[in-house]
């Protein structure tokens, strides 16, 4: 899982400039190149139309608000190289997410890191439209980044269990930075249960917890000792409503600084993002979450 090269996908907004501070982070500890990427969406005037000396006032408008950019962007790159991060800037014209993926695939990008939008109610149920998009589409480990500030550190890390076929990638994923980092490791598995099995007697709770415990154990038993080696890792196992509830409050409960999880959806037919257990972790978690596809295996 070498990552060699990672993109910051910018809009100049506090949670994109928030993204960058963990992606130099990651950089410096994978000693990764940044490619730090804007996007400029143009008015689409093929059906419009519009005077001569108007559409030379958008192209002017165009042309001022590119040169900003670019300087912003080359001002970005000159603070990453007086760190040692090697860097590059794109300037892109298009829609952001479309223009997000064809330089992950022209530039073999490893990483994507961007901010998601804040926690106010709009945000939430939006997520911010290019990131849902990115989320949706990416092949390779997206990094999300909520607006408010924390403290940049990865001790501990949490990955999500559903005992889905895409367990692998995240957890392979999960323990390379655990190594890099030197973090502690949680694997944690929520089970669902409704609050009418509160009143269940007969040891029905347990003898759920014992067999997701075991199923944590075969899944760790797979893992070749040499990936483990140094690595402190703790599984665990809570009965919550809702999967995504329960993983947000074990994030608040074990003070979590990063979560490393799969894209796919916790039951049924694998799906993609859309209305996945990931979706809601990602919008309601305190700390940045990396989603990761099958695709993203490690080598």
């Amino acid at each position: 899982m070498p990552v060699k090269r990672i993109l910051w996908a910018s809009d100049g907004s506090k949670e994109s400039d928030n993204a960058l501070r963990w992606a130099k982070m990651f950089a410096t500890r994978f000693d990764a190149r940044v490619t730090a990427l804007n996007v400029l969406e143009t008015l689409n005037l093929d059906t419009l139309e519009v005077a001569d000396d108007l559409e030379r006032e958008i192209s002017r408008i165009d042309s001022a608000i590119k040169k900003k950019q670019t300087k912003r962007l080359t001002h970005v790159r000159t603070v990453l190289e007086k760190q040692g991060i090697k860097a590059e800037i794109r300037i892109a014209t298009g829609v952001p997410h479309q223009e997000i993926i064809k330089v992950v695939q022209s530039r073999a990008i490893d990483l994507i890191a961007m901010g998601k939008r804040g926690l106010n109610l709009w945000g939430r149920m939006l997520l911010g439209s290019t990131t849902n998009r990115v989320l949706r589409e990416a092949h390779v480990p997206v990094l999300t980044v909520r607006p408010a500030a924390r403290k940049l550190s990865v001790r501990k890390i949490l990955v999500p269990v559903s005992f889905s076929p895409g367990d692998s990638a995240s957890l392979e994923w999960a323990l390379e930075l655990a190594r890099k980092f030197g973090a502690a490791l949680f694997l944690l598995h929520v089970i669902e249960v409704h609050k009418s099995y509160n009143g269940v007697t007969g040891g029905f709770m347990g003898r759920l917890r014992d067999s997701a415990t075991r199923q944590l154990q075969a899944m760790l038993d797979a893992v070749p000792s040499r990936k483990l080696k140094g690595v402190t890792l703790t599984p665990k196992v809570k009965a919550f409503p809702r999967a995504w509830s329960g993983i947000v409050d074990f994030v608040r409960q074990e003070g979590i600084d990063i979560i490393v999880m799969s894209t796919h959806a916790r039951k049924g037919a694998p799906r993609f993002f859309l209305g996945s257990v990931a979706e809601s972790v990602t919008k309601e978690a305190l700390c940045p979450v990396i989603t990761v596809t099958p695709q993203a295996v490690a080598t």
